[in-house]
């Protein structure tokens, strides 16, 4: 650190700028790493929600009914 502090000013500003930008982007491969695998195992779980649901919907009895009118008004 104390050599970057002896550097001309030209020289510092940009490497300081260059050493912003690398860590951002080292943040942002080690934030996507972490949130991919987290990614998959929430939509398996959902995945397996929406199944489990379905299953359940299936014990339900459909039925069709007819409604008849008698027309009294003659």
């Amino acid at each position: 650190m104390q050599k970057i502090l002896n550097l001309p000013r030209f020289i510092a500003i940009p490497l300081l700028i260059i050493i912003v930008v690398v860590f951002a982007l080292l943040f942002s491969v080690l934030f996507a790493i972490l949130l991919i695998p987290m990614a998959i195992v929430g939509y398996r779980f959902w995945r397996t929600m929406n199944l489990s649901k379905q299953a359940n919907d299936t014990d339900v009895i459909e039925a069709e009914y007819t409604v008849l009118d008698k027309n009294t008004d003659k």
